[in-house]
């Protein structure tokens, strides 16, 4: 039989099904063969070998061969994936903010031990925990092993600061038994009750082993410098982003933006009644104190979510989008863990646990002002992750490589972002304070491209009337952060810690916006003005994930 594009995919993510839970759940297969995904080294170098035979076999078929955008995805993804190894960046990963091992725990976080299939699946998730805590170890020294003999292009162990964020992390997590207290469901049967007490002690000293090898072990290898360096940033930027790219032209159009935003998060501000040296800071204060902006308790933050997120939908399904009918299969969640987060959390392929927009709050302190959040909200919710899941997941004619498992931050982050600024269009953004909150939310993505190419390129900062500083350190990020764009000193140094861990991500959110508020203005140009937006949106989203690069080139064709 004929090899195609598709045939070619199919063997890909069946080769992938044996090994990792997701990709036999986008199979349709049921019951994966693995409860966690393998994170052993030897998994994570065959499954290089693997990408790069099927880039080999993508290579050899005939350039008009069909499943061209599919064909353009994949070789965009591999190819980024494998270079992203070559840095030792995959392997190597001890990130404190995002590592396997915090996979582990999202696999079972915020579920139900039960003796339902679904509750049974956790609880085998659990006690696969431990294994998998070793196969990380195992990778970890493979890292280094292969970092000394200079098989990466960068160094193979991380940074001292993610190898101490990350071991205070699982340490922690050891020391409150957070495995031990996960939910169970009432009436557990005894023989289960017991795995899990067994599976929870397991786990809890196995992470206490993680801890002590990073801190003993790893630690004494680790560099001391954060900063990536220019060469191999700029790989893990292309990675993140699904193209290469002018550093230098983003670096300076994340300054513009930033100076630009902040003049204009001032001039709101005023308008509020926001007075003083800091007339931001001012009109933030009185607008947290407005009750027109203010919720107390979780029934009434979760009501308040559940409300924006409805009737974001009635307006976006008459002006923008043809939504499909599963649109309305999301929970919204309060979570009193930590401070000012919120996020999105996609339904697996299975359906076995529903898509969830999550606020986190202080624990005890269920207060909360909206006029900062709102655009967090469309951001993660609708126009933004959850649409864009939603779209795509309901699109049967993509790949189910496509449809579940390729994730590419420019793409993804790219479309929240735009979809911020698509809210305040469609006239979802009700009021200069609702305004100014969504102002305040693209300072801070403006931050996050200047901040996170300073620190790994060091490059200088230019004359600028932000600050008089000319080099770039963790605590001016910090400050820049908690100065203009009004996060609280705990998220700002969360922030900060996240783009020395995870270089280039940080890059993905405006970056990603520009490309797609380019594609739609060519499109105007070509269709002309009166062409309704939802048409847009329609072929745009029809195309499936897939890296910046291939995206352009497909949206931008003539």
């Amino acid at each position: 039989m004929t090899a195609t594009v598709r045939a070619i995919a199919d063997d890909y993510i069946a080769a992938l099904a044996e090994r990792e839970p997701a990709a036999a759940l986008a199979l349709g297969r049921g019951r994966p063969a693995r409860p966690l995904a393998d994170l052993s080294p030897e998994w994570l170098e065959e499954r290089y070998a693997l990408q790069g035979e099927i880039l080999d076999r993508l290579a050899e078929l005939p350039a008009d061969a069909p499943d061209g955008v599919l064909r353009s995805a994949l070789v965009e993804r591999l190819t980024a994936d494998r270079a992203m190894f070559d840095t030792g960046f995959t392997m190597r990963l001890a990130a404190g903010l995002a590592s396997p091992v915090h996979l582990i725990l999202e696999s079972v976080e915020g579920l139900e031990i039960g003796a339902d299939a679904g509750g049974i699946a956790v609880l085998e998730r659990l006690e696969a925990g431990p294994a998998a805590v070793r196969e990380y170890v195992r990778a970890l020294s493979r890292a280094r092993e292969l970092g000394r003999s200079g098989r990466f292009s960068g160094t193979g162990v991380a940074a001292a600061r993610q190898i101490r964020l990350l071991a205070d992390q699982v340490q922690g997590w050891s020391d409150g038994d957070y495995f031990g207290h996960l939910e169970r469901a009432r009436g557990l049967p005894p023989e289960l009750a017991q795995r899990a007490d067994a599976a929870a002690g397991a786990m809890t000293a196995a992470l206490g082993d993680l801890a002590t090898y990073l801190r003993e072990d790893l630690l004494p290898d680790a560099p001391v410098e954060d900063a990536m360096g220019a060469a191999v940033y700029d790989t893990m930027v292309a990675g993140m982003l699904g193209t290469p790219v002018d550093l230098a032209e983003v670096y300076a159009f994340g300054w513009s933006e930033l100076e630009r935003l902040v003049a204009l998060s001032r001039e709101l501000a005023e308008q509020l009644g926001g007075s003083g040296p800091d007339p931001v800071r001012s009109a933030a204060g009185l607008l947290d104190s407005d009750p027109r902006y203010r919720l107390e308790g979780v029934e009434e933050i979760v009501g308040w979510l559940r409300r924006r997120v409805a009737e974001s939908a009635e307006v976006l399904g008459a002006e923008a989008f043809a939504l499909p009918s599963t649109i309305d299969d999301v929970e919204c969640v309060v979570s009193q863990a930590s401070a000012g987060v919120v996020y999105y959390t996609p339904a697996p392929p299975d359906g076995s646990v529903p898509s969830r927009i999550v606020w986190t709050i202080p624990s005890g302190v269920p207060v909360v002002a909206t006029w900062q959040e709102v655009t967090s909200v469309h951001h993660e919710g609708l126009p933004g992750h959850h649409l864009e899941h939603t779209v795509n997941r309901a699109n049967a004619t993509l790949h189910p490589w496509q449809r579940f498992l390729c994730e590419v931050h420019g793409y993804a982050e790219g479309w929240a972002h735009y979809a911020e600024a698509l809210s305040d269009e469609l006239g979802l953004i009700r009021d200069p304070a609702e305004r100014l909150g969504m102002v305040l939310g693209q300072i801070w993505r403006s931050m996050r491209i200047v901040a996170d190419i300073g620190m790994h390129t060091a490059w200088p900062i230019p004359e600028t009337p932000l600050t008089d500083e000319r080099v770039w350190t963790p605590g001016l990020a910090r400050t820049f952060l908690e100065d203009y764009a009004m996060v609280e000193p705990d998220l700002a140094r969360f922030e900060v810690d996240r783009y020395l861990g995870i270089p280039g991500q940080a890059l993905a959110f405006k970056v990603g916006a520009k490309l797609w508020m380019e594609a739609r203005a060519s499109w105007r140009e070509r269709r002309g003005p009166d062409a309704p937006l939802s048409e847009f949106h329609r072929d745009a989203l029809a195309l499936g994930p897939m890296g910046l690069g291939p995206l352009r080139a497909l949206l931008l064709a003539d």
